[in-house]
């Protein structure tokens, strides 16, 4: 019956390729490894390991299982130790991937609301774009991603948390103004700046989507994800842009904005995570949930 020492045993020799090896550094005889090895292959009905004379290779079932044993082994250690933390009342820790727009007001309310209530809790950022995000959650190097119009595969669960205007972003010296702004159409000419497609899941095709319905396809000059320096480039003269109002929260650059208020398309932050863990991440989903009914979007901007 397959265990744990049995996969960690695996593991090691599908790490050395030498059944010799991986007896001496186990403690075990080599032939209880081979038998071991070979009753695992029985219960499961596959050849985990090619196997000749000279060479011990995995196999393509022993490559997958590899990868799925070690996911295992990472699962089993974060709920050892997560179950300690409760029994000891500890907070422990929560590792959170985020966009840069997420932090201009929701991730610092969320912080500051956990280190009232749960000071012990020990969070972990990481700012990053949305297909990080939704990667690190699928390969479980996270517990949450925060990011705008996130379109995620079916592993993950994602509950939209707020919703706000787009502004678009011009320099200060740019023709369009207010008053003579009718349409997106005006700005077909016009160089963008978006943060790069690959790494957008949703985000930058939300924003073309919007401006496909006005007749054109953006012309991406400059790529970047990071907020502030989307607006860095923008005040430089380079580019305009398309961004959640949020974006310019606390700002004191040199850019002017016209807000976006009478079309359907919205920025949507999202909060994303691994499908099943609910239970384990109810008290933040708690604190994230205070913090969002406290929050006003679409505010003036001050």
């Amino acid at each position: 019956m397959m265990d744990l020492r049995t996969i960690e045993n695996f593991l090691k020799l599908a790490e050395t390729l030498n059944f010799r090896k991986t007896a001496e550094e186990i403690y075990i005889a080599q032939p209880a490894l081979s038998r071991q090895i070979m009753a695992l292959e029985e219960e499961l009905k596959v050849v985990l390991f090619k196997r000749n004379k000279r060479n011990v290779a995995l196999s393509e079932a022993g490559e997958y299982f590899r990868e799925e044993c070690q996911r295992i082994l990472e699962d089993f250690e974060r709920v050892r130790q997560r179950t300690y933390q409760i029994y000891s009342g500890e907070g422990g820790e929560i590792k959170i991937a985020h966009s840069s727009s997420s932090m201009q007001f929701l991730l610092p309310n969320i912080l500051a609301k956990i280190q009232s209530k749960m000071p012990s809790m020990k969070t972990i950022l990481n700012e990053s774009t949305n297909v990080f995000g939704i990667n690190s959650l699928i390969h479980r190097t996270i517990d949450v991603a925060f990011g705008p119009n996130m379109i995620v595969p079916k592993e993950l669960s994602t509950k939209v948390l707020y919703a706000e205007n787009f502004v678009i972003l011009l320099p200060q010296n740019h023709w369009l103004l207010e008053e003579n702004f009718t349409s997106l159409a005006q700005l077909a000419d016009e160089s963008f700046i978006l943060p790069p497609r690959s790494e957008s899941s949703g985000y930058v095709e939300s924003i073309e989507s919007l401006c496909q319905t006005h007749g054109f396809i953006p012309k991406v000059a400059y790529q970047s994800g990071n907020s502030n320096t989307v607006l860095r480039l923008v005040e430089a003269g380079v580019g305009i842009s398309i961004e959640p109002k949020s974006a310019l929260s606390g700002q004191n650059m040199n850019v002017r904005h016209i807000e976006l208020r009478n079309i359907s398309t919205k920025s949507e932050m999202r909060m994303v995570w691994l499908r099943g863990r609910e239970k384990e991440l109810a008290r933040f989903f708690e604190i994230v949930e205070e913090v969002v009914n406290s929050i006003e979007v679409n505010s003036p901007l001050p």
